[in-house]
């Protein structure tokens, strides 16, 4: 469900990051969230419904999502966990920012700096 998208461009503006993640643990099973900008309070908001929790853990596993979160508990970035160190997510809200399969490092380069939390499905 994700192949299609993975390392490819949008044909619209709008998609981001909490997009990308909630179309991801939905299984594709939602489509119309790919293309959508999502609001962090909407993002928490279907994060719970589709039962996922804040986890203290170093710990990942498939399906796990990570956001990194400013000083003032903004989320900046989101990102899914597939596995094998293999993340699915979406830097900015443009059709120029392409949906990316992307390591922890990769992430961490750019988001590191933020405080960093894990929700996993339960």
């Amino acid at each position: 469900f994700l192949q299609p998208f993975a390392n490819r461009f949008s044909v619209q503006q709008g998609a981001n990051c909490l997009a990308a993640v909630l179309f991801a643990i939905t299984e594709g099973k939602q489509p119309w969230f790919i293309n959508e900008w999502v609001h962090q309070n909407t993002f928490l908001e279907k994060l719970s419904q589709w039962g996922y929790e804040r986890m203290e853990t170093n710990n990942l596993v498939q399906r796990d999502v990570i956001v990194w979160q400013d000083e003032n508990e903004v989320i900046q970035h989101a990102a899914y966990y597939i596995n094998e160190n293999l993340f699915f997510n979406k830097h900015g809200q443009t059709m120029f920012n392409p949906w990316k399969l992307l390591s922890k490092e990769q992430l961490e380069k750019e988001w590191g700096s933020l405080k960093q939390i894990t929700y996993r499905a339960v």
